[in-house]
């Protein structure tokens, strides 16, 4: 139930309250909602509120009830969403940064690391080749021939400086498929740094295709070399006869140069200054430049946010408005703030349909972020900003304000103020089911 200033008690549906604090997850853990000076503010403002309130007399309806308890979340959740925009410390939204390259498809940057006294200044780059990796590729067979006779197989592989020694049976009726599939099957299991397939290049015949699964090389040598190993009896061994050492592609590294100066690189991939993930992706006869500029993925995605709790509060008045046919006087106040900063929202991307509700630009608001404007938009000292916060602290401090309700008396002005921090109005201390 809910007191109210004066005397009285208005009882209300305990299921619909129960209900709508599940639906509107009000448990806030943001720094700005668990501030304590905003606490303690809230608890003044309260009592301030308390001190003028006049006694109501109304039905308190589960409609109504809804739309109260959904006025408060909603307008928390908007100035949430204006003050995480509006904040001006170094972890800010406005103060993330992305990298970009004036060529996305011969480089790729990504910040691995946004502390800007880690970051390097902004750089050139062009890309003379890629890095690869070693292909060889072994002799063709027939596939149901038969070539080597049954027995254990012996060979070592030396990938880098790494070798491994491995022993392989051919069965008496395996013919070359058999053979060349399950010796792929046993390398590739390995994990040794190769991968085996059989490849066809002709209809009925087969090989043995071996990629290294790194690129580059530190020396111009090739990354791996099989080696026949064993006492056989057989007159071949199994590298030999099936050439697994015919090299079709050289390791290379990547070649590119960074500000003018050749470089090279063993991966297509490498970090600079700890702080950014150069990927090289084509060669190009033309350099590509790498600078730093504000996230604008991460501002949109938190300017939809609040275009979302805003539309949300928006899409309550107009279901209570329709429900009880009572014109939202919200609804005509916050066409009253936007109206005054319409052309700077619409310029950033944020239109108005009829209803009130924002339908956001996004090609508009990136151009907005890249200008500066959208930063501006939605700083501290924006009129915009300031004005709505304003209204959404009233509307959650007393969202009774916006139902029908008759007066039954007003306080008496020639006494002293008397209120208690829980009485507000027919709201009383809904405002704390957040903050215990």
């Amino acid at each position: 139930m809910a007191a109210y200033p004066g005397k009285g008690v208005v009882r209300m549906d305990t299921s619909v309250y129960n209900h709508l604090l599940g639906t509107f997850n009000p448990k806030y853990t943001t720094k700005y909602v668990n501030d304590p000076k905003q606490l303690r503010s809230v608890v003044k403002k309260i009592r301030q509120i308390t001190q003028t309130s006049p006694v109501y007399l109304l039905d308190f309806s589960n409609d109504k009830q809804s739309f109260v308890l959904g006025m408060k979340e909603y307008s928390m959740k908007i100035n949430e969403s204006l003050m995480t925009m509006a904040d001006d410390s170094p972890d800010s939204v406005f103060e993330k940064k992305k990298a970009s390259s004036s060529d996305t498809k011969q480089v790729k940057a990504t910040l691995i690391n946004d502390n800007e006294e880690q970051l390097p200044s902004p750089f050139t780059i062009q890309v003379k080749n890629l890095a690869n990796s070693q292909i060889n590729i072994g002799k063709e067979f027939y596939e149901t021939g038969k070539g080597l006779a049954a027995g254990t197989y012996q060979f070592k592989v030396t990938v880098n400086d790494a070798g491994y020694d491995f022993q392989y049976n051919i069965k008496d009726d395996a013919n070359h498929r058999d053979v060349i599939g399950g010796l792929c099957k046993f390398i590739t299991k390995a994990k040794i740094g190769i991968d085996a397939q059989p490849v066809s290049r002709e209809a009925g015949k087969i090989a043995m295709r071996l990629e290294s699964t790194s690129v580059g090389t530190p020396d111009g040598d090739v990354t791996f070399r099989f080696e026949d190993t064993g006492t056989n009896k057989q007159p071949h061994g199994i590298v030999d006869y099936y050439a697994m050492n015919q090299v079709s592609v050289m390791p290379k590294s990547a070649e590119f140069t960074l500000n003018g100066a050749k470089k090279t690189s063993m991966s297509n991939t490498f970090t600079l200054g700890r702080a950014v993930e150069v990927s090289l992706l084509n060669p190009s006869d033309q350099e590509a430049r790498v600078d730093y500029h504000p996230d604008s993925d991460l501002i949109i995605e938190r300017v939809q946010d609040f275009v979302d709790d805003y539309n949300t509060i928006v899409k309550n008045n107009v279901s209570f408005e329709k429900k009880t046919d009572t014109p939202a006087k919200l609804l005509r106040e916050l066409k009253g703030i936007i109206g005054s900063s319409k052309n700077e929202l619409e310029a950033a991307g944020l239109n108005f349909n009829q209803d009130g509700a924002i339908e956001l630009d996004t090609s508009l608001a990136m151009q907005a972020i890249e200008d500066g404007d959208m930063q501006k938009l939605f700083s501290k000292e924006s009129p915009f900003v300031n004005r709505l916060f304003t209204k959404m602290d009233s509307v959650k401090l007393n969202p009774v304000e916006y139902i029908d309700k008759k007066i039954v008396s007003y306080p008496d002005y020639s006494k002293p103020a008397k209120g208690y921090s829980y009485i507000t109005s027919l709201y009383s201390g809904l405002i704390f089911n957040s903050y215990c």
